[in-house]
């Protein structure tokens, strides 16, 4: 598989932008830079129409029940101790991680776990080693898109000094600077919330209101980074009161949201 280099051509390839990664950057002292890759997810269903599509002699949904099928049988051919090679892709072999005392010493669940490794094949080594890639010079603007009580799945609501968990993308900043981050507006009042977690993807965030509020009382939520193009400073609003709850409202009402991602 021979692909054109595209870093300054077409689209069709691997799209990166050259990010700050605020955790090494903040590790080593000085600033880190990584690629950030987001690679569109293709499901069986677009794999099935894109076969049929590029000249199958078989319909679309054909193609989708054996490629359906092909998985089911792949499971459990790995559930029955095997191996399985599948072309010139991958090959999938299960493994149990963990140690043992001994010889003698038998699989024990609270102990060990049976995994699946997979090894990528000639056909993919080529992709890593021919892919185009296209470097993304314009970066999009962060997006707040959801926020939750952390300890009742609601939505929009808070607890005094309690936790929020937030749902968007490029939620990227640098957390060395005072004036970039998670900030709430309480009255006339601007804080910076504390980050307690953050996922590698940029996407969730878990914070920490950074004062005690009243039940009824309403919070505006903003993030601020300088991650943009010219380095310019940019805010991003969450377009919804945030309302704090009782205790009593988080015990009548936790969990009716049920899964909040």
């Amino acid at each position: 598989m021979a692909l054109v280099k595209a870093e300054n051509g077409s689209s069709s390839a691997i799209r990166y932008k050259v990010l700050k990664h605020p955790a090494a950057t903040k590790a080593a002292n000085r600033e880190v830079y990584c690629a950030y890759v987001r690679a569109p997810t293709k499901s069986l269903r677009e794999v099935a129409e894109t076969m049929a599509r590029e000249g199958g002699k078989y319909h679309a949904r054909e193609i989708l029940a054996i490629l359906e099928s092909f998985a089911e049988v792949v499971a459990r051919l790995l559930c029955e101790g095997n191996a399985v090679n599948v072309g010139s892709l991958v090959r999938f072999c299960p493994a149990i991680r963990g140690t043992f005392a001994s010889r003698a010493h038998t699989f024990c669940k609270s102990l060990h776990r049976i995994v699946i490794n997979a090894t990528i094949g000639s056909a993919l080594r080529n992709v890593a080693a021919h892919a185009a890639v296209y470097r993304v010079n314009a970066l999009r603007a962060p997006i707040i898109g959801r926020v939750f009580n952390l300890t009742t799945g609601e939505r929009d609501v808070c607890l005094s000094e309690g936790n929020l968990l937030l749902v968007g993308e490029r939620l990227i900043w640098n957390d060395a600077a005072s004036d970039e981050g998670f900030f709430v507006t309480v009255g006339a009042e601007t804080l910076r919330c504390e980050v307690v977690s953050v996922d590698a993807t940029y996407e969730t965030a878990v914070l920490r209101l950074p004062c005690a509020l009243t039940v009824g009382e309403g919070i505006t939520l903003a993030f601020t980074t300088r991650n943009t193009p010219d380095g310019a400073r940019l805010t991003v609003l969450y377009g919804t009161e945030i309302v704090c709850v009782s205790e009593t409202d988080k015990e009548e009402k936790g969990g009716s949201d049920g899964a909040i991602l």
